[in-house]
């Protein structure tokens, strides 16, 4: 008699050739796959229970950015992965709202479970700005040799000719402060100061003083997540710590360092500047898991949808996926 339907259709073989047709599911397993061979890769490495979770965003779009509609996403993934010792977030992202930050770090480390509880940023291409802030309150920052953190010094948008542009905060101090050194230069040497006093006038101050607000709540962030949870195994002593953690912090907003919020901090620079950084060779499996990893949710994103939707955002483990949408404009 010939094989009855409803068997055919759950038998594994049946499943996996259907999934085939499916790209969407078919790269979805394959995904998965990966993050379970990750998880194996760092529990042998760790001696702990490892798990995986990824946070990876689509650049160059308006909206693609850390904010605070991200936590159920995040919540929903982060249940998914609870109880492990040890729990490890993929991280590529331009940054965004930097106030959430502390409250994702606290969410990680409640879902870890055991004696040698460890919460780890891994970063395959690039977490700037608010994600590398994310990636100080680990442990330790896993990266390659492509792999690339940045400055922490807080972006906001003005519109220039229609178009919206990201400019530091400190350009706004800056401004201030060299108009008003010029000023009291100026008055020192008995000259006109007409022309500087107007620029002052021109400047809105309240809105500066709220720059230098968020430059302080950048550096006073970082430091308190290196002295709570990265530095607290190298310097036992509070003070040293505290110390240690706000220099790291000053560095990471220093101009005189890096001149530009978009600049390439490695991983060998990351541990010069203090930071617990583990740097994977290009040839070790760990690092190739990774990578095809992070260059397939890229593939994801770029799977078109019925326009004018697009994907923008993926949320993953080894057993649920999440994958944000929106307008492609």
């Amino acid at each position: 008699p010939p094989p009855s339907p409803s068997k055919v259709s759950e038998s594994p073989v049946f499943v996996k050739i259907i999934n085939e047709l499916n790209a969407n599911q078919d790269q979805l397993q394959k995904r998965q796959t990966l993050l379970t061979e990750i998880e194996g890769a760092l529990t042998a490495r760790s001696g702990a229970a490892n798990r995986v979770m990824s946070y990876v965003f689509r650049f160059g779009h308006a909206r693609t950015s850390m904010s605070s509609a991200d936590i159920p996403s995040f919540e929903a993934i982060l249940n998914s992965v609870s109880g492990a010792e040890q729990i490890n977030l993929i991280l590529h992202s331009p940054g965004g709202d930097a106030t959430i930050v502390e409250k994702m770090v606290d969410m990680c480390r409640s879902h870890l479970a055991g004696t040698n509880r460890k919460f780890r940023v891994i970063v395959p291409n690039i977490a700037k700005s608010a994600a590398t802030l994310l990636a100080l309150g680990g442990d330790t920052i896993m990266m390659g040799y492509c792999s690339e953190l940045g400055p922490i010094d807080p972006q906001v948008p003005i519109s220039v000719s229609g178009i919206t542009q990201w400019v530091s905060a400190f350009a706004f101090v800056e401004s201030r402060d060299k108009i008003m050194a010029d000023i009291a230069d100026a008055i020192k040497k008995q000259q006109p100061t007409v022309g500087l006093l107007q620029q002052l006038a021109g400047l809105n101050i309240p809105y500066t003083q709220e720059m230098e607000n968020w430059i302080e709540f950048a550096k006073k962030a970082a430091s308190d997540l290196l002295d709570k949870y990265m530095l607290r195994s190298k310097f036992p002593k509070a003070a040293d710590r505290k110390k240690k953690a706000k220099e790291i912090a000053g560095k990471l907003l220093s101009k005189q360092l890096f001149p530009v919020h978009g600049q390439f901090i490695d991983g060998a620079t990351a541990q010069k500047l203090g930071l617990e950084v583990e740097v994977l060779d290009r040839n070790e499996k760990l690092w190739q898991l990774i990578w095809e990893y992070y260059i397939r949710c890229e593939v994801q994103m770029n799977v078109q949808l019925q326009p004018p939707m697009i994907k923008t955002k993926v949320f993953e483990s080894s057993t649920g996926s999440l994958v944000v949408q929106d307008l492609a404009n």
